[in-house]
C-alpha cells in the first residue's frame, strides 16, 4: 500500500517536471521567433486578437424581407424607441409606448428566420423609425442582422453581387421590464385580419375616440363627431366573419382614436387571421400568428371616462 502511493507519488512529480519542461520550451520558442522575426509573428498573433474581438456574435437571416419590414412598421405606429433582446432563443420586443397606454410584445424563435445564432444575450435599443426607414432601402434584397457586441446592430441589404450595410448604434432606453399576467379576456374571438381592418376604416373616419359594446351574439363599434355625425358597425358573433372563443361577461369601453388604429395596423402584420380580446378592466388586446411559434401582440388600456 506504501509503496503504490509512493511509485504514484513519483510519477506526479515526473509528470509535472515534464509539463514544467514543455511550458518553458514554448515560451523559448516564442521569444526567439519574436527576435528574429518580429513583425511577422507580434501581427499575425494581433490579427489573431483582432478577430477574436469582432467575431459576429449574434447573425441571421430573415426568411422575409418584406414580413419583417411590416411587423417593424406596426411597432413603429405605437412605440418611437424599443429594446430589442436576442438570445440563444431567438428575439423578443417587450416595450411599452411614451404615453404608457399600450405594451407591444414580440416574439421570434430561431425557427422563424432563414438561419439564427446567438452566443450570447444582447440588448439592442432602436429607433423605430430609423430602422423602418432602412428597411424600407430593401426592396427585393436578402436582409442579414450581425452583431459582436451591444453596441451596435450592423443590418445588411444583399443584392446578386453587391451589399449595402448600416450599422446603427445602440441607445440607452430605460425600459422597465415587465411580466404580463394570465389575461382573463370578458369577451375573445378569431376574426380575419381583413375583419378588424374593414371595421377601424369605418369608425374612424370621425377621427375620434371608439365605443365598443360587446355581448354574447353581437359586436358593435361605434364612434361620432361634430362633421360626420354618428357612425356605427353592427355584426354577429358566430355569424360569417366572428368566431366566439370565450364570453365572460358584456363589455362596454372606449379606446382612443390611435389605439384603435394600432389594432388595425397590427392586424395586418401576420396571417389571415388574428385572435382580440376585450376586458372592461384589463387592457385589451390583439395578437397575431407569425408562424414556427412566433407571436406579435399588442395591449391597449381602455380610456378612462368620467361618470
Amino acid at each position: 500500500m506504501v509503496g503504490g502511493v509512493i511509485r504514484h507519488a513519483a510519477l506526479c512529480t515526473r509528470l509535472h517536471i515534464n509539463y514544467c519542461y514543455f511550458i518553458c520550451g514554448i515560451c523559448v520558442a516564442f521569444i526567439y521567433c519574436v527576435l528574429y522575426n518580429q513583425y511577422t509573428y507580434v501581427d499575425l498573433l494581433c490579427s489573431i486578437l483582432l478577430q477574436s474581438k469582432t467575431k459576429n456574435k449574434m447573425n441571421c437571416t430573415w426568411k422575409s424581407t418584406s414580413q419583417c419590414l411590416k411587423l417593424f412598421k406596426a411597432i413603429q405606429h405605437s412605440n418611437t424607441m424599443i429594446n430589442m433582446m436576442f438570445g440563444p432563443s431567438g428575439v423578443s420586443i417587450m416595450s411599452m409606448d411614451t404615453s404608457k397606454i399600450s405594451l407591444v410584445r414580440l416574439i421570434l424563435t430561431p425557427a422563424s428566420f432563414e438561419s439564427f445564432v446567438c452566443e450570447q444575450p444582447m440588448v439592442f435599443g432602436i429607433y423605430t423609425e430609423t430602422l423602418s426607414n432602412v428597411l424600407q432601402k430593401a426592396k427585393k434584397a436578402t436582409l442579414h442582422w450581425k452583431a459582436s457586441n451591444d453596441g451596435s446592430l450592423t443590418i445588411v441589404l444583399q443584392e446578386q453581387d453587391f451589399k449595402t450595410e448600416f450599422t446603427m448604434r445602440s441607445i440607452v432606453i430605460d425600459d422597465d421590464y415587465l411580466e404580463i399576467p394570465d389575461m382573463q379576456d370578458d369577451v375573445a374571438f378569431e376574426v380575419g385580419t381583413t375583419v378588424v381592418q374593414d371595421w377601424t376604416s369605418k369608425v374612424l373616419m370621425a377621427n375620434s375616440d371608439v365605443a365598443f359594446d360587446i355581448v354574447q351574439q353581437q359586436f358593435v363599434c361605434s364612434s361620432e363627431s361634430i362633421e360626420l355625425g354618428e357612425i356605427k358597425h353592427t355584426e354577429p358573433i358566430n355569424g360569417e366573419r366572428i368566431r366566439l372563443s370565450s364570453f365572460k361577461e358584456q363589455v362596454n369601453i372606449v379606446l382612443s382614436f390611435n389605439a384603435t388604429k394600432s389594432l388595425a395596423i397590427f392586424a395586418s402584420a401576420g396571417g389571415d387571421t388574428c385572435f382580440v380580446g376585450f376586458s372592461n378592466q384589463q387592457p385589451s388586446r390583439i395578437q397575431v400568428n407569425l408562424g414556427e411559434g412566433s407571436t406579435l401582440c399588442l395591449y391597449v388600456a381602455p380610456k378612462i371616462l368620467d361618470d
